[in-house]
């Protein structure tokens, strides 16, 4: 390909490489600037739209505390129904908002109602009753009334007179069209309110309004599963997927109104919100098709105007490669051509110069290696010194090795008989592949304080009367490392012959056998002063084919989440073994009562027991116990994960909790899930 050819094509590459970056740049920029603006302006919509449901929330939140302070209603003296439902209706008539005012009493019987609807009937305990009959003065929530038959918002707050005393609760309800009012006054604005899904849900991922789906307000959750959780998952707050963009605006709450975690999704199809961009690209390529022919032309002309000297260039140096030093261009020109050839003609000088002093060079070059060899033969001899130098220390190393590896032995033997202890009660702790035949989805946290542990956890599958049950224990002994671990064991035999040997599976039964072998074994009886060791046990039983579970606890309790609600079954007051304080002033030594509780599982129920060295271990800013509360908390945060992700977090939350501290007490937390 000749230079002509080469320059002409030079030539067309850049126009077109300068005209493709120019519709490149022009049609991401253009993108970037509309899709940026299409989240800004969506984002600042919803995020008012957002915000105005939450000022909504508070200042209905806000009207329900001063209805309960109303004088009518936290009159001390006896209720009267007939004055109390005049002053519903008053209140009602002065806030058209609600659509009624009912009044309950703490047993959740409507004593009275602005509509007069079901006055007299109890309320079931659900939706708002469960968290104002817990530990709230006030709640809200959305759910169908038991009295209108419609979705609204349900605002109640406990009445209390002057006292304190809780004399009830008032609860009003408005409609939820109240809340799709402002959402849809705010974002009728847009252009694009035609085009675009707009959906507002709860933390759970239901529907609490939407504008392509209304029939599924809290019955059906988001539909786009993989766009929520990509959400969750990120800092962003809008995505493209497959073919439309995402807005995700989260609730932030309002003044002392804290939110209830809902977020608004707004979708756009990317073919309306791209137009623009589609059009502007159309119009750029029309421009650039007219210059690239142009731009063809031009490059024929200047190809031609400049190929001529830079052939005449091109002999003259194939000239000089031949070794014809005094070959030269004619050509006169004052341009960078006329300079190259003038340049050719010194470079020319130059090399003849350059071969003369290379030849001088060489020989200097030759003195030189002369005088290297000598100084090589002079490091083979220092190497050689070296070399004897360097087997005296590997002699010395040899020794040094000698003597740490004895030392080695010895901290191995020493180190082996410390653990010994601990992999003896390792071994007598159950095999898991037994549990996970009938629940494969578990985990066991296993921490023991010191190197031997008194916690201790044990399962095996029983068969009696044709039936099979598996039955589970997580035990909690008195004292750490030596004696907590023989006290450990102690229970894990007493399991294993109560149980496995004689098939015992009545939990009550099981354990008052385990109290009274523990004090026939430690001779505690009411004369023996210093005898406490004993230990506290949960212990369940499930009969396998009818999944129903027996539990009954000494001193632990059990945990059980289904369907987002926690459970809990608490342990009996009471320790297995052991004689204390208090049951030497009451004369209850060997004394056992318990309480069996039964329910039948259901899938996806998750169930979790436990020794106390979880929530009593120290740490945190202040060094305060880590507490049955947070550990609660802890529990409903991870349980709907899976059992090995829940061991991780829970191993993770502990050490960043120690934050350097020693342990506190052996730990044991056994989960599975249905």
């Amino acid at each position: 390909m000749n230079i002509y050819l080469k320059l002409v094509l030079l030539c067309l590459f850049m126009v077109l490489f300068a005209s493709g970056s120019l519709y490149y740049f022009v049609n991401e920029e253009s993108r970037q600037t509309l899709e940026t603006q299409i989240a800004v302006r969506l984002e600042r919509q919803s995020s008012f739209a957002v915000s105005s449901i939450d000022r909504f929330i508070f200042e209905r939140l806000i009207d329900i505390k001063q209805l309960a302070q109303d004088p009518i209603l936290t009159r001390e003296d006896k209720i009267d129904t007939a004055v109390v439902a005049d002053r519903l209706k008053e209140l009602k008539l002065k806030n058209p908002l609600y659509e009624s005012i009912s009044f309950f009493d703490n047993n959740r019987l409507r004593v009275a109602d602005s509509e007069n609807n079901k006055v007299g009937e109890t309320h079931a305990l659900e939706g708002y009753w469960k968290k104002i009959d817990g530990d709230h003065e006030v709640v809200m929530d959305i759910d169908r009334s038991e009295s209108l038959q419609k979705v609204v918002f349900h605002f109640a707050s406990v009445v209390r007179n002057d006292y304190g005393e809780r004399l009830g609760v008032i609860v009003s309800r408005v409609d939820v069209n109240k809340m799709h009012e402002i959402i849809e006054e705010i974002l009728v604005q847009d252009s694009l309110m035609q085009v675009k899904n707009v959906d507002l849900i709860d933390r759970d991922g239901f529907l609490l309004y939407s504008n392509h789906n209304p029939e599924g307000l809290l019955t059906q959750k988001y539909d786009q599963a993989e766009v929520l959780k990509y959400f969750k998952e990120t800092d962003e707050h809008y995505h493209e997927f497959d073919d439309k963009l995402y807005f995700y605006t989260k609730e932030t709450g309002y003044s002392s109104y804290a939110g209830s975690d809902w977020a608004m999704i707004i979708a756009v199809p990317r073919e309306v919100a791209y137009k623009p961009v589609y059009e502007l690209r159309f119009q750029v390529l029309l421009t650039l098709i007219p210059v690239i022919l142009l731009s063809v032309v031009l490059a024929l002309l200047i190809a031609r105007f400049f190929v001529k000297p830079i052939v005449s260039l091109t002999n003259v140096a194939q000239q000089m490669a031949k070794g014809d030093l005094d070959a030269h261009l004619k050509y006169r020109g004052s341009d960078e051509i006329g300079k190259l050839a003038e340049s050719f003609s010194k470079m020319a000088a130059t090399i003849k110069l350059k071969i003369k002093e290379q030849e001088d060079a060489n020989a200097e070059l030759n003195a030189i290696n002369e005088r290297i060899e000598t100084k090589y033969a002079q490091i083979n001899e220092q190497k050689i010194e070296i070399e004897l130098q360097r087997d005296q220390i590997e002699m010395q190393n040899s020794a040094l090795n000698e003597a740490f590896n004895e030392i080695e032995k010895q901290n191995k033997a020493i180190t082996a008989s410390i653990n010994y202890a601990e992999r003896i009660q390792r071994s007598t702790l159950p095999d898991h592949e037994i549990f996970n035949q009938y629940f494969p989805k578990s985990f066991v946290l296993y921490k023991p304080r010191d190197i031997v542990s008194g916690d201790f956890y044990w399962f095996d599958e029983v068969e009696k009367e044709n039936e099979k049950y598996l039955v589970i224990a997580v035990g909690d002994c008195t004292g750490h490392g030596v004696p907590g671990g023989f006290m450990s064991m102690l229970g894990n035999n007493l399991l294993t012959t109560i149980v496995s040997l004689a098939s015992i599976t009545d939990p009550m039964e099981i354990l008052k056998e385990i109290n009274d072998d523990i004090r026939k074994m430690l001779h505690q009886d009411s004369q023996v002063e210093n005898s406490r060791d004993g230990m506290e046990l949960s212990l369940c039983t499930i009969n396998l084919k009818t999944k129903q579970l027996f539990y009954a606890g000494a001193g632990r309790p059990l945990y059980l989440f289904r369907e987002g609600q926690f459970i809990e079954c608490k342990g009996d007051r009471a320790s297995l073994g052991g004689v204390t304080a208090i049951q030497r002033k009451k004369n209850t030594i060997g004394e056992l009562n318990l309480q069996v509780h039964q329910f039948y599982l259901q899938e996806n129920d998750v169930i979790y027991l436990f020794s106390d060295g979880y929530k009593d271990q120290f740490g945190g800013e202040d060094g305060r116990v880590y507490s049955s509360k947070r550990f609660k908390n802890l529990l409903y945060k991870i349980h709907q994960k899976p059992m090995e992700k829940q061991r991780e977090l829970l191993a993770q939350e502990l050490e960043n909790w120690k934050d350097g501290r020693k342990q506190t007490d052996d730990i044991v937390v056994l989960g599975f899930k249905v």
